[in-house]
């Protein structure tokens, strides 16, 4: 009965909607939330705009109750899903998985999947943007744990469901009181709330991390053996880095290396390690008194000129052109962000 009343009232404000934000607005399924004991029937929309609407802080935390089935959908934000209890028959592409309590999964963009058979199933589902609120984390490259869950899992094409993080009942207690603490952040009006968030979720992510790591840690499967390679890499960027040891660290030959790790990552594995280089070169940039020469050397690079010329292939300005107009940006935020002083 709830339902369908909550359906005549989307069908009767939706005539009043222009038809822009009707088709932007569309329901691809609901639930039952579960909000300080409190039951209500909450519509998934599957985007940004319907269930993620502040464009500058993109997370969204909920606990729901399934009953039955959940429509086959995608959404476009990446979807962290913690089983508190219950279980079900999830659907995806890859086919159909059992769930049950402490299974933890993270369905990447634009993935379709779904629910049927679920019997008192309850959900933590936090959405979020990864560019927000995982990019630039060095702590989090540097875990094995964090790509075969957060980068690797979501990518798998073929059925790789085996390998899902599943937390025992000690763990998902642990795992649960961090959940709480973020749904009571999320929603109060408490002064840092978004840095509480954030550092509690990064928190979350971090334990997740670390506990796949040990469930997988004498594992050989192909995610295992992969998000392996990335942590070295993250970790030994300044080294030299040769195809040939990636690929023994991976269990493959050189030329199946080169074809996985370009399946996955849409790059070559030496692009890809000189992205990370990059990447690291532009934080040290933003230090002054650092010589652009070291820098090089130090991101592990052969020279400084090759260093340049990756540098402007990659980013369309030379090392120092970057480093002016990046300190330029920050002198200016740092004199927007100092308070006014009443003049005496």
């Amino acid at each position: 009965m709830l339902k369908a009343r909550f359906q005549q009232r989307l069908r009767c404000n939706s005539m009043l909607q222009p038809r822009f934000d009707v088709q932007r607005s569309r329901i691809i399924g609901s639930a039952v939330e579960i909000n300080g004991g409190h039951l209500r029937e909450r519509p998934c929309y599957g985007t940004y705009h319907g269930d993620i609407p502040d464009a500058s802080f993109r997370f969204n935390i909920t606990v729901v109750k399934h009953q039955g089935a959940f429509p086959i959908h995608s959404h476009e934000y990446v979807e962290l899903v913690i089983v508190l209890s219950g279980r079900a028959m999830h659907l995806t592409n890859c086919g159909n998985h059992a769930l049950e309590d402490g299974d933890v999964v993270v369905i990447n963009r634009h993935t379709r999947h779904g629910f049927s058979e679920a019997h008192d199933l309850t959900l933590c589902n936090i959405m979020y943007d990864p560019a927000q609120f995982l990019s630039g984390h060095r702590d989090l490259d540097k875990m094995m744990g964090y790509h075969a869950l957060f980068d690797l899992e979501p990518r798998a094409r073929r059925s790789e469901f085996k390998e899902r993080l599943h937390l025992s009942t000690e763990e998902l207690v642990y795992v649960t009181s961090l959940i709480s603490t973020l749904k009571s952040e999320f929603d109060s009006q408490y002064d840092g709330r978004k840095t509480s968030i954030r550092c509690t979720f990064l928190l979350l992510v971090t334990q997740l991390s670390r506990l796949y790591a040990r469930q997988k840690e004498h594992a050989s499967t192909a995610n295992v053996r992969m998000a392996n390679v990335m942590s070295y890499i993250q970790t030994h960027y300044r080294e030299p880095l040769p195809l040939e040891d990636l690929a023994r660290l991976a269990h493959w030959s050189p030329s199946q290396f080169r074809r996985n790790f370009k399946r996955i990552y849409n790059t070559s594995p030496i692009k890809f390690i000189s992205q990370v280089r990059l990447h690291e070169a532009c934080e040290m940039l933003k230090d002054p008194n650092r010589d652009i020469t070291d820098v090089a050397m130090e991101t592990g690079f052969s020279s400084s000129s090759f260093f340049a010329t990756q540098f402007r292939n990659y980013l369309g300005e030379s090392p120092s052109q970057y480093r002016r107009r990046k300190l330029s940006e920050i002198a200016l935020q740092r004199q927007v962000q100092t308070p006014l002083r009443a003049s005496c």
